[in-house]
C-alpha cells in the first residue's frame, strides 16, 4: 500500500509541474490553505466557511469567517463536541509579483508564521513555514489548480470540476490529495495524510 502511495505521490508531482492556476479552500482544522497546513491567504470579508473532515477515523467540524480580508477567525470541535478550539490568522503583507505572502497565525494549541508564492518558473504555487505543535517545526507544501475543462463525450459536453492538487511535508512525514471544487461555494477535499491515513472532507462557503 505503502509503495501504491509513493507512485500516486510521484504522479501528483508531474501534473503539479504541468497543470495552471492555483487558489487555496480551508484545512482540516478551518484555517485558509491547502490540505492541512495553513497559506498564507485569508478567506475574503464577509466570508464564511463550513468544514466536516474525517481524518484517521476522527470527525473535525470547523468554521472560519473573514473578519477583514487580512484577517480570519474561527473555531474547530471534534465529533462529541467536547474539544472546542479556536484558530486565527493575520496576513502581514499580500503576494505580489516579486514577493511572497506571508501570515503569522494559530491554530488550536498550534503557533505558525507561513510564506507563500506563485512559482512561474515551475508554474505551481509554493508554502513553506514554520511552527509548533501540529506544524511542529518546518512545513513545505505545493498546490496546483487544474482548471475546469469540458469534455466531448458524443452526444454532449460534460464540464469536469476545477480541482486543487497539493503535497505538503509536515512533521516528517508527507501529505498528497485533492480538493474538488463542485462549485464556487462547495468543495471535497480526497486525502492521504503521511501516506497512511485518509482524510475525507466537504467544506461550504457563503458570504454574509
Amino acid at each position: 500500500m505503502r509503495k501504491w502511495f509513493l507512485r500516486l505521490s510521484c504522479t501528483v508531482m508531474v501534473v503539479l509541474a504541468l497543470a495552471m492556476g492555483a487558489v487555496a479552500g480551508t484545512t482540516v482544522k478551518g484555517p485558509s490553505g491547502v490540505l492541512t497546513l495553513p497559506t498564507a491567504d485569508a478567506l475574503a470579508a464577509g466570508d464564511l466557511s463550513l468544514s466536516y473532515h474525517l481524518e484517521a477515523g476522527d470527525g473535525i467540524g470547523s468554521l472560519a469567517y473573514g473578519l477583514t480580508d487580512n484577517i480570519e477567525v474561527g473555531l474547530l470541535t471534534d465529533t462529541k463536541g467536547t474539544d472546542l478550539g479556536l484558530h486565527a490568522k493575520a496576513v502581514l503583507s499580500q503576494e505580489d509579483s516579486s514577493l511572497p505572502g506571508v501570515a503569522v497565525g494559530l491554530c488550536d494549541d498550534s503557533l505558525y508564521m507561513v510564506a507563500s508564492k506563485r512559482l512561474a518558473s515551475a508554474s505551481v504555487r509554493g508554502h513553506v513555514g514554520v511552527g509548533t505543535g501540529d506544524y511542529n517545526g518546518l512545513f513545505l507544501g505545493v498546490s496546483k489548480m487544474l482548471n475546469a475543462v469540458t469534455v466531448d463525450s458524443g452526444l454532449k459536453n460534460t464540464s469536469m470540476p476545477a480541482t486543487l492538487l497539493a503535497v505538503e511535508y509536515v512533521r516528517g512525514g508527507f501529505n498528497i490529495g485533492a480538493d474538488v471544487l463542485l462549485s464556487p461555494q462547495v468543495r471535497i477535499k480526497v486525502a492521504a495524510e503521511d501516506l497512511k491515513h485518509v482524510i475525507l472532507g466537504v467544506s461550504f462557503k457563503m458570504s454574509l
